[in-house]
């Protein structure tokens, strides 16, 4: 009689998921008209929470699993047709686990037609000690659509261990549908540095890109303040190529980022919509 091993006995890669969410407007309102999702991932029915804004489809994207893994592969495809109105945000933090030296990547691919609105406001990755993070994101916006991008970070150590995450790298493309580079932003840094370096108690970080036409934009001061009034230290500039706005922000933890990009993507929404849209609860 032939033993076989266990399956838990041989070495886990990590695991690869792709979702694609497709919106279209119709009928008066934005309607998901394609989803397709893979494990862990999960997404919400539609919400439409503004009385302003009837048209304005929000989804909530979950996890069903306890964040993102050694190894873990996601892609993530977001296209918003003419005239479509969608944000789409997350339920809560997702916990990065410590990598053992594989780092968890997600791809996130975006288009947003002409005239449409796409809002993607994550709620910050968590790094745990040891964790490996790897993000990149591509979005193809027309020149008369808007977009609003948020992504962030928050250190954690829950047993006080006094490790560091091992390292985070994001990459951000904005392009035309012509394929004109708009905006490209990089960036690569070790926990070591993150922890020594010169944030102080500072434990959180986050960038908010807003691609817009002119008279689609907030203004920086107002989104500046937004996010300082919720325990945030922000800044704000240009985009290249007259694109829209860039803002960055650090925190002193997560909670305090999370409320700080909620708040921006509120600012953004009214500029871009011409209404106050109502909290998104969480």
């Amino acid at each position: 009689m032939q033993s076989l091993p266990l399956s838990s006995s041989t070495f886990d890669p990590g695991r690869a998921a792709e979702a694609r969410l497709e919106a279209e407007f119709a009928g008066g309102r934005t309607t998901l008209r394609r989803q397709h999702i893979g494990y862990p991932l999960h997404v919400t029915r539609g919400f439409y929470l503004d009385r302003g804004r009837p048209d304005l489809l929000t989804l909530y994207l979950q996890s069903a699993s306890g964040g993102l893994y050694a190894g873990d592969r996601l892609k993530l495809e977001v296209a918003v047709g003419a005239d479509a109105a969608l944000h789409l945000t997350t339920q809560a933090a997702t916990i990065v686990h410590d990598g053992r030296s594989a780092a968890s990547t997600q791809q996130v691919r975006i288009s947003v037609a002409d005239g449409a609105f796409c809002a993607i406001s994550s709620d910050p990755y968590v790094l745990f000690p040891g964790a490996n993070l790897s993000l990149d994101t591509i979005a193809v916006v027309a020149d008369s659509a808007a977009l609003f991008l948020a992504d962030g970070i928050a250190v954690h150590d829950p047993k006080g261990s006094g490790r560091s995450f091992q390292q985070y790298a994001g990459r951000q493309r904005v392009l035309r549908p012509d394929g004109r580079l708009l905006t490209q932003d990089c960036g690569r840094i070790a926990g070591e540095q993150f922890l020594k370096g010169p944030l102080g108690t500072l434990a959180a970080t986050a960038t908010a890109l807003l691609i817009a036409p002119p008279d689609k934009l907030p203004s920086r001061e107002s989104l500046v303040g937004a996010a300082d009034s919720c325990g945030c230290l922000a800044g704000a500039s240009d985009a290249p190529n007259q694109a829209g706005l860039v803002m960055r922000m650090l925190a002193p933890n997560g909670g305090a980022l999370a409320r700080g990009i909620e708040s921006a993507f509120h600012v953004a929404a009214r500029a871009a919509l011409g209404v106050e849209l109502t909290r998104r609860r969480k």
